[in-house]
């Protein structure tokens, strides 16, 4: 199948763009313009959460309910807006909607509001942001370690060398990863090079790369900041992909809410145009309409083929058969970054002839410590008194990124800490001084996963906390598999009765059992890590249990 350029979904986000919501009438003419069924441009406008069915108000406040924001007050910031809503539309007669929203991304901003792709932290910025429709952000330039450019007119060197050194050029690109030993950086850790080989081996008239820039975990923020400060690592990147792997074009597909992110990477990609001509690779950027799941590498092809987000089995998997049927090599924003940044290394020259040694791989293994190798871009949040994106070398321990992040907040004391985003296990304060790697994270119980740690001081309900996640996760399923649509709800329902001190004793077993089948039978990893965070809490912080214990039924109760 020949390569065909979306259309459903992106004449949607601009129907949106320009009425603010859907209407009927232009969906018809949409269907009627590009020759569609109407049925199935509903099927596809329903199904993400993007888009609005009914007229808007003038303004919408989306306020994030999900843990980092939760444990920095979103309940009552939710309420202070409201309010805030109120007195303006009574004052001014000009209606402001708030609505809870899944995680916006901006958990260093907790508690966290968007408006109009302001963000916005509280009502005092929300009154301003009515005012004046501008809230400044006060941010500081940043350099990193893994950029290889000190001067701006060096970049997108490796790829020119690269592409002027042909096929060995190529094959010495790959065995330089390899010897780097990168992986994955988007949770999963599949090793780079082997996947790159994967797609480059595999036949097809045409190839993809995409750049998986759709993070929505809660906790998750490490990307934007790799995708605001260095775009043209990402895009360089995905130019050395295509030209290892033998795509022609090569894709960033972004989460809507990241519209800022989404300029500069548009104006990197504008910057390059010519040069991304002459390698012979169509550059895109395709704007997700929304919902944590298409985070899932199957499920972002499902919306690039214009269809609802739901994930795909698996095998065959995207490198064999991916976008419409054909090659594909989808990573994550680090990883395509990370790649860049080895390989211009190996490549300082225009001179890409083969050669047995691997400058760029020795570099990377030198920035790790403690026997670790490579650099890891973490975001941090929760109880610490600044959170945000430290880049750190792997093997730097969770107290060392806690001092980074200036210690903990309100002056409480360590009590958990869930060192992989929201789909990975709580583990207790006395594995704080476990290293921020991928192995020895598995076998301190949990996972490096999204790079994201959440850091949880004492008083903190870690049960709430569990299920605040399970919520998420909940809310989340695309509810294409019984056990995740199903199996999610039920969790929810039952850790609400345990926290209400309503639950039988059998509850927790029950939980587990479900856990257990959900891992088994979901089609992707929502529903296999669903319960995860909360089955954490329930093994390793019995005591979170006993503070919920059964209450006897009273009379009224009874009756």
């Amino acid at each position: 199948m020949r390569y065909r350029p979306p259309s459903i979904v992106q004449h949607l986000n601009a129907l949106q763009a320009a009425h603010g919501w859907l209407p009927p009438d232009a969906l018809n003419t949409l269907a009627r313009a590009i020759n569609v069924p109407l049925h199935r441009i509903e099927g596809v406008a329903s199904f993400y959460p993007h888009y609005r069915r009914t007229p808007p108000v003038a303004h919408r406040v989306e306020v994030c309910r999900d843990l980092s924001c939760a444990m920095a007050g979103a309940a009552a910031s939710l309420a202070a807006l409201k309010a805030a809503a109120a007195e303006h539309e009574a004052r001014t007669g000009e209606r402001v909607e708030v609505a809870e929203a899944s995680c916006l991304g901006r958990c260093d901003r907790a508690p966290a509001a968007l408006a109009h792709h302001q963000v916005l932290r509280g009502p005092a910025e929300l009154q301003a942001w009515l005012e004046h429709r501008h809230v400044p952000e006060h941010m500081s330039p940043r350099t990193y370690r893994l950029d290889p450019y000190t001067d701006p007119a060096q970049r997108y060197a490796a790829v020119r060398a690269i592409a002027a050194g042909g096929a060995a050029a190529e094959v010495r690109a790959i065995a330089e990863l390899k010897a780097a030993g990168l992986r994955g950086m988007g949770g999963a850790g599949f090793p780079t090079a082997i996947k790159w080989s994967t797609v480059r081996g595999t036949p097809g008239d045409e190839k993809f790369v995409i750049c998986n820039a759709d993070e929505s975990e809660p906790g998750t923020f490490k990307d934007r900041e790799i995708k605001a400060a260095l775009p043209h690592l990402v895009w360089e990147g995905m130019l050395i992909a295509a030209k290892v792997v033998g795509a022609t074009r090569a894709m960033v597909y972004i989460r809507h809410e990241y519209e800022a992110e989404r300029q500069v990477m548009a104006a990197e990609m504008a910057r390059i145009t010519d040069l991304a001509h002459a390698l012979g690779v169509t550059l895109e950027i395709f704007v997700s309409p929304g919902g944590y799941i298409m985070g899932e590498e199957t499920a972002l092809l499902e919306a690039l083929e214009d269809r609802r987000g739901e994930p795909r089995n698996k095998p065959p998997f995207p490198g064999i058969a991916g976008l419409f049927g054909l090659p594909t090599l989808i990573n994550n924003v680090e990883t395509l970054a990370a790649a860049a940044a080895i390989l211009a290394r190996s490549f300082a020259t225009t001179d890409a002839t083969p050669t047995d040694a691997t400058p760029g791989a020795d570099w990377w293994r030198s920035e790790g410590v403690r026997g670790y190798h490579g650099l890891k871009f973490i975001s941090i949040s929760g109880d610490v008194e600044h959170p945000g994106v430290h880049e750190v070398p792997t093997g730097t321990t969770i107290a060392e990124l806690i001092a980074l992040a200036g210690g903990l907040s309100a002056g409480r004391s360590l009590a958990a800490i869930l060192p992989g985003g929201a789909s990975s296990s709580f583990i207790p304060a006395s594995a704080v001084d476990t290293p921020l790697d991928f192995e020895f994270l598995k076998r301190a119980g949990s996972s490096l996963g999204s790079g994201a740690v959440i850091i949880i001081g004492s008083g903190r309900d870690l049960l709430e906390l569990g299920l605040n996640v399970t919520r998420f996760f909940r809310n989340e399923s695309c509810g294409k598999c019984v056990p995740c649509r199903v199996g999610s709800q039920k969790a929810v329902e039952l850790l609400e009765l345990v926290l209400a001190g309503q639950a039988a004793p059998g509850v927790p077993a029950l939980l587990h059992a479900l856990d257990q089948t959900m891992a088994q039978t979901s089609i992707c990893g929502l529903g296999q890590v669903a319960l995860t965070p909360a089955i954490s809490v329930l093994d390793r912080f019995p005591e979170a249990l006993a503070a919920h214990p059964p209450r006897r039924p009273s009379l009224r109760d009874r009756a």
